[in-house]
């Protein structure tokens, strides 16, 4: 019996490795890249994401964890968003402090709030906007004060 691919159903190639043919394992990556894009600048994780990063290898998604801590950690002291985030990652995907290392795993400290790090509520769209990072709304465009 021939193996089908995961995602849209054409027969895989003779002894392959991959749920997913050629075509839609590339697209997969492009998805991935996409997701990783958008939670280094939107700070955000959907519904539709995560089902998306759920066709990956733990592998992956403990490194995409590294990624998005090494460059959250480059712009300073995380912030509540990008704690969040990392934590919402550990969580959902069920990855342990040794597969991640002890010293990456995130506690958000409340009194580490800066001034700098209040949100702002954008005026068009009622989203909140970390003001240090966006001169414009990253949903509506609109410019923020």
């Amino acid at each position: 019996m021939t193996e089908k691919c995961a995602d849209c159903g054409k027969d895989l190639p003779v002894n392959s490795e991959s749920s997913y043919c050629p075509k839609c394992d590339a697209l997969l990556d492009k998805k991935f890249d996409l997701i990783e894009a958008n939670l280094i600048v939107f700070k955000e994780l959907s519904d539709a994401e995560i089902a998306t990063l759920n066709k990956f290898d733990k592998a992956d998604i403990v490194d995409l964890y590294l990624g998005l801590f090494d460059s959250y950690k480059e712009d300073g002291d995380f912030n509540e968003y990008e704690c969040a985030i990392l934590n919402k990652i550990k969580k959902v995907f069920n990855l342990t402090e040794k597969e991640i290392g002890s010293d990456k795993v995130v506690k958000f400290d409340e009194s580490k709030i800066t001034k700098k790090h209040k949100l702002l509520e954008c005026i068009k769209c009622n989203k909140p906007v970390l003001k240090e990072d966006f001169v414009f709304c990253p949903y509506c465009g609109i410019r923020l004060k």
